[in-house]
């Protein structure tokens, strides 16, 4: 199996799925679709490697039998769009969060496991250029050991829930933590790498805009060896039309510190400047489908694997528990048997 066919389901955020797929040699013939007509034409016209269009998922797999298939829809859908791709004998690359739920995040893994498909879930931050920077330097020990690492996500949610409105919906079933700032929880873990202890977390709905759970979250994990990580994100930021300001990392260590995009390492004078992305969302999508695409065809590890992504998730949900008990708690356990 030399060139794939690939699938891709959800023409939002997935046109960054399809252009990935679009650019790389491995991949023979692409199709895609989405309910919406209109986005099947503009996408069609804008990679002409696109071969066919569908408004119904089995459509797609009964006609196609893909190799592969990206799952770029709501967060709601992951279960039951995934499950039906690995009884079509498909691999899957699904944007996160895995699930909105640990019982779906749970069934979504023993389906790729039964199937003895891939499952990788494009939790794409870590493919940014700048992200794998700071990785790099902790591995290597450049930095010593993370003391504290602090990352935000300070959003205004206004524009995206008016032009997306399942986003806010009841039936999407995501918290902010869950739904947003498990790009910054998934990172704490990536980053320390080291097992989750516990988390201790507070919450609010407060602010005007409509959304049927916690806007407003703060975490704190404790990670084993003593590493304290921090996550606030929030649905209610009111930015100027000046635009956001850049201030939302800050890694204290052993032998150095990181702030924004600037390192200071210990024996040196000035701050560096880490490496970055013109266009970030768009690297790192194709990070994750060039890494996809290898784990299928030449056997390397899954770069992001559903149980990994799960821990992620529970770490989220383990947070929005403790907001609501007031106590803190630890995550789940995996437990796919």
């Amino acid at each position: 199996m030399d060139r794939l066919t690939v699938g891709v389901v959800g023409l939002g955020l997935g046109r960054h799925f399809v252009a990935g797929f679009a650019e790389s040699e491995r991949v023979g013939r692409l199709v895609v679709c989405d309910p919406d007509a209109r986005r099947i034409e503009e996408i069609r016209a804008a990679f002409p490697k696109v071969a066919e269009g569908y408004s119904d998922l089995d459509a797609m797999l009964n006609a196609e039998r893909p190799d592969a298939v990206a799952i770029v829809t709501p967060d709601h859908l992951h279960r039951p769009h995934s499950e039906r791709c690995f009884r079509a004998g498909c691999h899957v690359l699904q944007t996160k969060p895995l699930a909105t739920n640990l019982d779906d995040g749970r069934a979504i893994v023993r389906a790729a496991e039964a199937a003895g498909r891939v499952l990788m879930v494009a939790h794409e931050r870590r493919f940014r250029t700048r992200i794998r920077a700071i990785k790099a330097m902790l591995e290597a020990g450049e930095l010593g050991e993370v003391i504290h690492l602090r990352i935000d996500a300070i959003q205004d949610k206004r524009g995206q829930f008016r032009k997306s409105p399942w986003y806010a919906s009841t039936e999407a079933g995501r918290t902010a933590l869950v739904g947003s700032g498990i790009h910054e929880v998934d990172l704490l873990r990536h980053l320390i790498g080291r097992p989750l202890e516990s988390v201790f977390a507070f919450s609010n709905r407060m602010g005007a805009l409509a959304f049927p759970k916690d806007k407003t979250t703060a975490a704190l994990y404790r990670f084993e060896g003593g590493a304290v990580g921090q996550v606030t994100v929030t649905y209610e930021a009111h930015w100027p039309k000046a635009g956001a300001i850049d201030d939302h990392f800050r890694l204290v260590a052993t032998k150095g510190l990181i702030v924004g995009n600037r390192v200071a390492r210990d024996g040196r004078e000035e701050w560096e400047m880490l490496p970055g992305d013109h266009n970030e969302i768009a690297v790192s999508i194709r990070g994750c489908v060039d890494a996809f695409l290898r784990s299928i065809l030449d056997g390397v590890p899954v770069a992001m694997s559903g149980r990994e992504a799960f821990a992620s998730l529970a770490a989220c949900v383990a947070a929005d528990e403790s907001a609501a008990t007031g106590r803190p708690t630890t995550p789940a356990r995996a437990d796919f048997a």
